[in-house]
């Protein structure tokens, strides 16, 4: 098969310096700047262009670098449903409320949009193995398309992920190698490893192409719905909401749109690196290690300036949402809209409603929430497992005890930290199950600073969670 070497034209963010390569480059040589593709060369487009049919991603190949017809993988990706709320907006007082629902796509989530794009650009570029670093949904992903293309596939991921994440990986015929703490390590680790070994380089934040990608929702959002006054997006490190930017403003220039939405940014209170450069306060650390949202939870986002700027261009709002809300907002969804989201796209529901008792959103405005990815791919094994009516209460305690266990292997706590991290349970309840764990010898005691009780993981605790794990690779 004839191939052609494709020319990247890429442009820096911070110097505006124009880079021209065949390799993908994500650093301004001159000023270690942010690059991104530039846009490519299009006829001025009607804005009914932007309409497409479910599973039509590639109607929208004139706008990324040219890669031909015969190498464009596709398993039914974009034209996602923009739909508009009939009971949430209505319980909220909120007119024009839409949700853009991603779960829709092939693996459940957005990143299926950079699936397709980066193993495509891959295979035309006759690459033999993929490497990927992230939190579990890109790396699914990838995994997915990277194993329909005949490709080898490596994910790089955290110590942490959600459970259902690390299966698709599995399910795919992945390499899985598990590296640090946090998102930034295994991004690290990823970097490194595609310099030794021939790896296409598909971590998100070190391929531009997955902003090139990701820009299409915005497209399908004006093509649905219009210009909308919010759109609420939900960030870890940004680079959703730099890329419906990117596209918008795209659609700006070539004059298909008038104005622009005010972007609102959404994190996790106590983890929010983004909101905290926006609002210029000190960012401190979270104590937070293990939680529902460890999708969107990384540390040092490489994103998190120019986030931050976009915001406030667009006259919009970055937030942080508590927890327990978020969950809340997870349960509301699903039982007023019938979409089972994942808590990091449950946050820009938790943000409507934030935004509406601050009074900063109008009952009248159009707001848009983006929906980034399915809660099938959240909930504990033993959760998914426990599917009878009868056995759902001891399906329940097992899996408060299991978040107990993969919360003190990380680091030891004690009882309130553990409450604290769990949300939605009271401390007795959580001495009742830590003293069921000491009882089987899965968890054992010691006294720190303070005289308090910390709680650490035993080597019989820990051969526990790997015989979770060993479930959930065999689902």
């Amino acid at each position: 098969m004839r191939l052609i070497k494709i020319i990247l034209e890429y442009k820096c963010s911070k110097c505006s310096n124009q880079v021209k390569s065949e390799k993908i480059e994500c650093i301004c040589p001159k000023c270690e700047g942010l690059l991104f593709i530039e846009p490519q060369k299009v006829e001025i487009i009607n804005i009914n262009e932007l309409k497409i049919e479910k599973g039509d991603f590639w109607k929208f190949h004139k706008f990324f670098p040219p890669i031909e017809k015969k190498f464009r993988i596709s398993l039914g990706e974009g034209g996602t449903n923009c739909i508009k709320s009939k009971n949430l907006g209505k319980a909220l007082g909120l007119n024009n409320l839409f949700l853009k629902d991603e779960t829709q796509n092939p693996t459940n989530s957005f990143k299926d949009r950079a699936g397709a794009l980066l193993v495509s650009h891959a295979k035309s570029q006759n690459y033999e193995k993929i490497i990927c670093a992230s939190a579990g949904n890109q790396g699914a992903s990838i995994a997915a398309y990277s194993s329909y293309a005949g490709i080898e596939c490596l994910n790089i991921i955290p110590k942490r992920i959600d459970e259902g994440k690390r299966a698709q990986m599995y399910a795919y015929d992945s390499v899985v190698e598990i590296k640090g703490d946090t998102v930034d390590e295994s991004i690290i680790y990823a970097e490194k490893k595609s310099k030794e070994v021939n790896f296409y380089q598909a971590t998100a934040e070190l391929n531009p192409l997955t902003i090139e990608a990701q820009k299409t929702i915005g497209y399908e959002i004006i093509g649905d719905i219009g210009v909308p006054d919010w759109l609420i997006v939900p960030m870890g490190s940004g680079g959703c909401l730099i890329s419906i930017w990117k596209g918008l403003n795209e659609l700006k220039e070539l004059g298909v749109i008038n104005e622009l939405p005010k972007m609102v940014g959404a994190q996790v209170e106590g983890w929010s690196p983004i909101v905290d450069k926006y609002s210029l306060k000190k960012h401190v650390e979270s104590s937070l290690k293990v939680t529902h949202t460890l999708g969107i939870l990384v540390k040092n986002p490489r994103y998190k300036d120019l986030a931050a700027k976009i915001i406030k261009a667009s006259n919009g709002e970055a937030i942080t949402i508590n927890e327990n809300l978020i969950l809340t907002a997870e349960r509301k969804l699903a039982r007023s809209e019938g979409i089972f989201a994942e808590p990091a796209s449950a946050l820009t529901v938790a943000s409507v409603e934030q935004l509406k008792d601050q009074n900063i959103i109008d009952k009248n405005e159009k707001i848009c929430c983006l929906i980034t990815g399915s809660g099938l791919k959240a909930p504990y094994v033993l959760q998914a497992l426990t599917h009878k009516s009868k056995t759902v209460g001891i399906g329940a305690l097992l899996s408060t005890k299991l978040k107990i266990l993969q919360l003190i292997e990380l680091d030891s706590m004690y009882g309130t930290q553990i409450q604290k991290n769990l949300g939605d349970i009271s401390l007795p309840a959580v001495y009742q199950h830590l003293s069921e764990l000491e009882i089987r010898d899965l968890i054992a005691r010691e006294k720190k600073q303070e005289k308090r009780i910390y709680y650490n993981i035993t080597p019989k605790g820990k051969k526990v969670l790997e015989a979770i794990q060993t479930l959930v690779d065999l689902f």
